[in-house]
């Protein structure tokens, strides 16, 4: 099976609003060509895509518009992402998207279940179309420790309503947008789940030991 080509814009077959029920299909389907990083591309082109899934606290998804947070920073295999220094451009794909800004191209957005917004999906990860990065900086991360990469994604005009949930717990259609999808239990995210499986284990703990909860 040919591996599908690096590319910019769109890929045939997966128009705005496809899903995808985990980070390995989106990589089959040539939308994002990294399992695990958020950023795909390189220093000479610029991103080809990116994935928005709640990895960082410092993320802000307002739909048309991201303030996007780069790569690195944390330990590698700490999967709270808690950072414990200065993210660089140097750091895996940070130059890419960098490069966006330059450039202009446009940049595909996935947006991943466990995104703590209203336009991200109840479930896998849906191609939401494409974005073009407008600014490319540092600052300090929301503690004011830090220095973070950031980037200012812009949604290109034309392209089909993004979905977004409600308060409410279910979607709610934008004008001109597809049929609501049917509410589902809203996710949580990465480090909301760790924080559960933590609390779960205590709990379990004491309850064997006898003391109380």
């Amino acid at each position: 099976m040919d591996r599908p080509v690096q590319r910019f814009g769109e890929i045939p077959g997966a128009p705005v609003g496809t899903t995808w029920k985990n980070r390995k299909e989106c990589f089959d389907a040539g939308v994002h060509r990294q399992i695990e990083a958020g950023i795909s591309g390189t220093e000479a082109d610029g991103a080809f895509s990116i994935v928005v899934s709640g990895q960082y606290m410092d993320d802000k998804d307002n739909g048309d518009k991201i303030l996007y947070t780069g790569s690195g920073g944390y330990k590698l295999g700490d999967r709270t992402r808690e950072q414990d220094r200065d993210q660089e451009w140097t750091d895996f794909g940070n130059q890419a998207l960098r490069k966006s800004s330059e450039t202009g191209n446009p940049v595909r957005v996935i947006r991943g279940y466990e995104l703590d917004s209203e336009f991200a999906p109840w479930e896998g990860f849906r191609y939401d179309g494409l974005y073009i990065c407008t600014r490319a900086w540092k600052e300090k991360n929301r503690h004011g420790y830090y220095d973070i990469c950031r980037y200012t994604m812009e949604r290109v005009p034309g392209q089909p309503p993004l979905r977004r949930r409600s308060t409410v717990g279910r979607y709610i259609p934008l004008p001109g947008s597809e049929t609501a999808q049917p509410p589902v239990p809203a996710p949580v995210t990465g480090r909301q789940r760790i924080m559960q499986q933590v609390q779960a284990s205590l709990e379990k703990d004491a309850s064997l030991l006898g003391l109380p909860l």
